[in-house]
């Protein structure tokens, strides 16, 4: 069993990944600390464990063995690189941090003390998803040379879809781009391997005080070019991904298994000869999310790599590239 604490509640998604994590029978929530009272109080209500005002006392307790780190983006490394020194395994959400120094100095900490590590990257335990990656590793598409992935919802229209914090650049550290399109931008690399070179668009239209749209242009170390378009902008939640090959092109619309729209054109699959819609049942099925995947890395030493610091590092470098890349219009160099 691992006992975890839950640093922090400020994350949307931060209820269901620890009913993932709890799910899975091997983990029991202990406490939950947040800078806010008031949102930790809340949480800590919710899963029926106390609530801690003080991070550093909480973290010297024995009986807790790991960290759910879903405090604001900001808060990160300070978070992080005090649950490292206490020697607890950490689980966090995207991103990891601000910036690669920071970064660098969180993967430190985390060798020096010996913990394990894991950033929730969900986009990747996607069955539809797993199954366009299972694709090109098998080289059903041919060589790949483009990739497009979008990722919109309404939050900058309907001031109501998310909690007014998260548009305060303090806590978020950056605005679209680095939360909603932190999906496409771990994504692209995912299926187009090395990136290189990095231009970014982005605008703000309905005075959130941070970017709401935008769109990253990155070249690939094998030719390919990525893009990746997010939005706060849009009418409602969906997402896009299209993968062009030399042999083949992959369509996968929708958000959820039940939305999930698969279209398939290869020169290797029989019947796919034209582009026509694929099975759901040909598709792989969503894996655990990280959060549950990390208890059993924990207790296994069951590593996984696509969601490890590498990974994290690489995701906070293309966030920067990004940002940069549209503060001062033009390229930059991964």
């Amino acid at each position: 069993m691992v006992n975890l604490l839950l640093a922090g509640a400020w994350h949307v998604h931060t209820k269901g990944f620890v009913k993932e994590a709890l799910q899975t029978g091997k983990a029991e929530l202990k406490a939950v600390w947040d800078n806010d009272e008031v949102r930790g109080r809340a949480a800590a209500e919710e899963f029926g464990v106390p609530f801690e005002r003080n991070l550093a006392e909480v973290l010297k307790r024995q009986d807790i063995e790991a960290v759910m780190v879903e405090c604001a983006t900001a808060m990160h490394k300070e978070v992080i690189l005090m649950a490292a020194r206490a020697k607890k395994h950490i689980f966090t959400d995207k991103a990891l941090a601000l910036t690669v120094e920071d970064c660098l100095e969180i993967q430190t900490a985390i060798e020096e003390n010996g913990v394990k590590f894991m950033i929730s990257l969900e986009s990747k335990t996607i069955g539809a998803y797993r199954y366009a990656k299972k694709l090109v590793d098998e080289g059903m598409l041919g060589k790949v040379t483009s990739v497009y992935f979008r990722r919109a919802h309404q939050a900058a229209i309907d001031k109501n879809m998310l909690p007014s914090y998260w548009f305060d650049s303090s806590e978020t550290g950056g605005g679209v781009t680095l939360d909603l399109g932190c999906h496409g931008l771990y994504l692209l690399p995912y299926f187009c391997g090395d990136p290189v070179k990095i231009t970014c668009l982005m605008n703000e239209l309905y005075g959130t005080g941070s970017d709401e749209i935008s769109t990253t242009v990155i070249e690939f170390a094998g030719g390919a070019i990525g893009t990746a378009h997010t939005s706060f902008a849009s009418y409602r939640l969906d997402n896009m991904l299209e993968i062009i090959g030399t042999e083949g092109i992959l369509v996968i619309s929708g958000h959820n298994e039940t939305s999930m729209r698969v279209f398939l054109q290869s020169k290797s699959l029989p019947g796919h000869e034209n582009l026509s819609p694929v099975d759901t049942a040909s598709l792989l099925r969503d894996a655990p999310l990280p959060s549950a995947q990390f208890i059993d890395f924990v207790i296994n030493e069951k590593k996984a790599p696509e969601y490890d610091m590498v990974q994290a590092i690489m995701l906070t470098r293309l966030i920067e590239c990004a940002y940069e890349s549209a503060e001062k219009q033009k390229t930059v160099l991964y």
